[in-house]
């Protein structure tokens, strides 16, 4: 009896234990880890990035000789050539042969070692395509992790208000009691009550869609929104990055950002394709050997004709080698060469322009990531003064609420004006944290929190 009671204990400790049902609080950084595992779209990427690595391991065995071995043996019946004096004869024999043969290509143009390196740089693009696309996942996960601290900080708000609008409702219905106070001024700080209330249960909710978004961003498979919590570090406007001019960030994204060098990447791969084309116009010059030996059953032997001549000894006998140097001068081919390099021209101008715009559109992210990073900016200083204006106006008008000098609806205008001023502040300072750190971001520095446990 003793025993199971030991037993039982333990299983209760193991059960109650905090630590063995502990739900996992997910870092910023570790959202993004996550993400990037699990993302389909980056998967799919990096397979992208394997055949192109294929392609490219292709391309460099094409300056290889190939080979091939071949044998056959054949039942002859009826009129057919015997191989041996090349003359039709009408009986039955058999024959067969065994060869090897291998080409390889001396010079076509330079037209293989540049299409070795398209090979290449497009490699490159494909894999630097996989880090822009983590890049861009970062990003959405950063700002999705942000929303919901600022979510998080506007449910603490309209809690607080709530609660400082139930402590009115208990002293009112205590003045009213008294005969302090009429109820209709009752009635309104109730309505203010139930609104709040309604604001309380509409930030609750617009907080767990924001943590349904982070979970999709992160393909996270949960069956519980409740078992997802992040950790809420304590951020001030002190905790965004320093803000960098736009040429500063520029300059460092044009050399750091995936989206850049994929770019980059991708017009010396155009290039080399062109170079590519154009030695196909090129004379082109191979070497080629082939070994082989024949056998024929009706083949006399030559040291003497009564004896059996055998396979083996035929084909040790008939064996020849023959070695032969090809030039292959292309003279008209109905314009397809010209077609593929007037197309690989096209191609490689595409890239260029590609290349540009690439670059432009980037200036213009990082022009307007700037300028909404210095309006947050001034718009935090401007609500900042506002809140300190707007709390001492309230506690001012609460005071004289209190002692009956205003009216209700004074006192509900007062506390709205605090709440909105509150999120207005809220708001600015998000911007400002998210618009810092992506313009770091894009400049090759990763993204954190301060204050992440």
């Amino acid at each position: 009896m003793r025993r199971i009671w030991i037993y039982t204990g333990v299983l209760c400790l193991v059960t109650l234990s905090p630590d063995i049902h502990a739900r996992k609080i997910w870092t910023l950084e570790e959202c993004i880890a996550h993400a990037h595992e699990h993302n389909l779209q980056v998967q799919r990427q990096q397979l992208q990035s394997k055949s192109a690595e294929n392609n490219y391991l292709y391309a460099r065995a094409q300056v290889l000789p190939n080979a091939n071995i071949g044998a056959n043996y054949t039942y002859n019946q009826g009129r057919a050539l015997n191989t041996e004096d090349y003359e039709w004869i009408n009986q039955s024999f058999y024959d067969g042969s065994v060869g090897f043969n291998s080409r390889m290509n001396l010079f076509n143009g330079l037209s293989n070692y540049n299409n070795i390196l398209q090979n290449k740089y497009n490699l490159l693009a494909r894999i630097e395509g996989v880090k822009e696309l983590k890049n861009d996942i970062t990003i959405q996960i950063a700002g999705a992790y942000l929303q919901i601290l600022f979510n998080e900080e506007l449910l603490k708000i309209a809690e607080e208000q709530l609660k400082v609008t139930k402590q009115q409702v208990a002293k009112n219905e205590k003045l009213v009691e008294v005969g302090n106070l009429s109820r209709g001024d009752l009635y309104e700080i109730q309505a203010q009550k139930a609104r709040e209330k309604s604001n309380v249960t509409a930030a609750s909710n617009t907080l767990a869609i924001s943590y349904l978004t982070l979970a999709q961003y992160m393909d996270l498979e949960i069956h519980n929104l409740a078992d997802f919590k992040i950790s809420i570090p304590e951020l001030g406007i002190e905790d965004a990055n320093i803000l960098r001019t736009v040429d500063s960030v520029f300059n460092d994204a044009m050399v750091v950002l995936p989206r850049i060098k994929a770019a980059e990447y991708t017009l010396l791969s155009y290039e080399k394709g062109l170079k590519a084309e154009i030695g196909t116009a090129f004379p082109s010059l191979d070497l080629r050997y082939a070994v082989g030996s024949f056998y024929n059953e009706l083949s006399p032997n030559p040291v003497s004709s009564t004896d059996p001549y055998p396979w083996y000894d035929q084909l040790a006998d008939k064996r020849r080698q023959i070695v032969t140097l090809g030039l292959n001068i292309p003279v008209f081919n109905r314009l397809y060469t010209q077609n593929r390099i007037s197309n690989a021209k096209v191609g490689v101008m595409d890239a260029q322009v590609g290349l540009e715009q690439t670059k432009q559109t980037l200036f213009k992210t990082i022009q307007q990531a700037y300028a909404d990073a210095r309006a947050a900016l001034d718009n935090y200083d401007s609500n900042l003064e506002t809140v300190k204006s707007m709390e001492e106006a309230f506690i001012y008008t609460e005071q004289k609420f209190n002692v009956g000098m205003v009216s209700s609806v004074d006192y509900n205008i007062a506390k709205n004006n605090l709440t909105r001023a509150q999120s207005d502040l809220l708001q600015a300072k998000y911007l400002y944290i998210f618009n810092t750190k992506i313009l770091d971001f894009w400049a090759g520095k990763p993204i954190t929190l301060s204050g992440s446990l």
